[in-house]
């Protein structure tokens, strides 16, 4: 085999090996994408619920005061 051959083999395993490795990326991107949509939404639940305990105990303090 010829040296530009075996270069040319030698550089289709390397394009090869590149190729497997983004989509292996594409697809972690991908989910990591959808797991930062679901903290994002949990988070702005969490958000909602701190404020609705936050003024519910704002109201028990309230109703303590005028007893």
């Amino acid at each position: 085999m010829s040296k530009i051959s075996e270069q040319l083999e030698s550089l289709k395993l390397s394009i090869d090996s590149i190729k497997e490795k983004m989509q292996k990326i594409k697809i972690e991107n991908t989910l990591l994408q959808k797991q930062q949509t679901g903290l994002v939404t949990e988070r702005s639940e969490l958000i909602k619920k701190n404020e609705m305990a936050k003024e519910e105990i704002e109201a028990v303090l309230e109703r303590i005061k005028n007893i």
